[in-house]
């Protein structure tokens, strides 16, 4: 029995998501997850909270579990702390769609956080991993001028200008 599980797990657990296959994904829990900003988020990777869209709460990040704890949203009093993600888990069906969610642990360790995470990330609530489009073109700005002040090479202008390319949009 204890043989079957472990198969189970790891077949449902050991996978990774990302963000373009959404449209056709299945509910269910993941290990990894390439967001819409091109970065990839694991579990026992820390996220940096942002700042609430609302006045002074979150409006993609609660706090609770709805069992010990009522599902609150979070209080801007977060902001700019890490949390940890413990679960990341697609929920939704084929008629609304599927987004991806965050499972991670609260500040005080007595709550968990739940971050619908391309909602907080496209309003800020939480900070990606990966660079903003005005953040890869102000760097590739930079390093033009480095080309053209002769402090890099083309190649080395070229390497960086395929690598920020990807989050300019």
């Amino acid at each position: 029995v204890a043989f079957l599980f472990t198969i189970t797990a790891s077949a449902v657990f050991g996978q990774e998501i990302k963000y373009v296959d959404l449209a056709t994904a299945e509910r269910g829990e993941f290990t990894s997850y390439v967001g819409s900003d091109g970065a990839v988020y694991k579990v026992g990777d820390r996220v940096k909270i942002g700042v609430p869209s609302s006045n002074k709460t979150f409006a993609f990040i609660t706090e609770g579990d709805g069992i010990l704890l009522p599902i609150t949203n979070l209080l801007a009093s977060s902001s700019g702390t890490e949390t940890e993600i413990k679960r990341i888990f697609v929920v939704g069906n084929k008629r609304s769609g599927y987004s991806v969610s965050f499972r991670t642990k609260g500040i005080t360790g007595l709550s968990n956080y739940t971050i619908q995470f391309e909602n907080a990330l496209s309003t800020g609530e939480v900070k990606g991993f990966g660079l903003s489009s005005d953040d890869a073109l102000a760097q590739l700005k930079k390093a033009k001028d480095k080309l053209d002040l002769g402090l890099i090479t083309q190649e080395e202008f070229d390497k960086q200008k395929a690598e920020l390319s990807k989050y300019i949009k």
